[in-house]
């Protein structure tokens, strides 16, 4: 017997056969349970800082495989122009403090204008936590940003 182009159309593809060998009906679920946080207004350090702000604390992504972050660069004028970095950690429970031994850098920097944005999307290994600093590329100039993550 050939089989058809379409392989939907294929019967047999959504039958399987059990450890018994009797036959069993294929059943795929999902899940469509999304997380989400954001940080509204959150300070921006210049590079005369000891470190960056964390501007979006640990985040819980456990078992989410896609992650949406879209910044908003609050700041006006080139001095407020901004690097953001992401961290993720596989730490049951990561310390706080964001960058420390329980967190690495996820993708490169991410470098927003003033009073502009940038989104990013990362398809990404299992991940417990997500955080994310910025800190501006002036050594007296801070700013405020916005910040949205979607996972799921």
């Amino acid at each position: 017997m050939a089989l058809r182009e379409n392989r939907g159309s294929r019967e047999f593809d959504k039958f399987v056969a059990d450890g018994s060998g009797d036959t069993s009906l294929r059943v795929t679920t999902t899940t469509a349970v999304t997380t989400s946080a954001s940080a509204s207004g959150a300070t921006v350090e210049d590079t005369s800082a000891a470190s960056a702000s964390v501007v979006l604390a640990k985040t819980d992504v456990e078992g989410k495989s896609r992650i949406g972050i879209q910044i908003f660069n609050k700041g006006s004028g080139s001095t407020r122009n901004s690097t953001f970095k992401v961290y993720g950690s596989l730490v049951a429970e990561p310390n706080a403090s964001i960058p420390t031994s329980d967190w690495t850098q996820i993708g490169d920097d991410i470098s927003v204008d003033a009073s502009s944005s940038a989104y990013k999307a990362i398809s990404t290994t299992p991940v417990k936590f997500i955080g994310i600093t910025g800190q501006t590329v002036h050594a007296s100039d801070i700013s405020t940003c916005d910040i949205y993550l979607m996972a799921d």
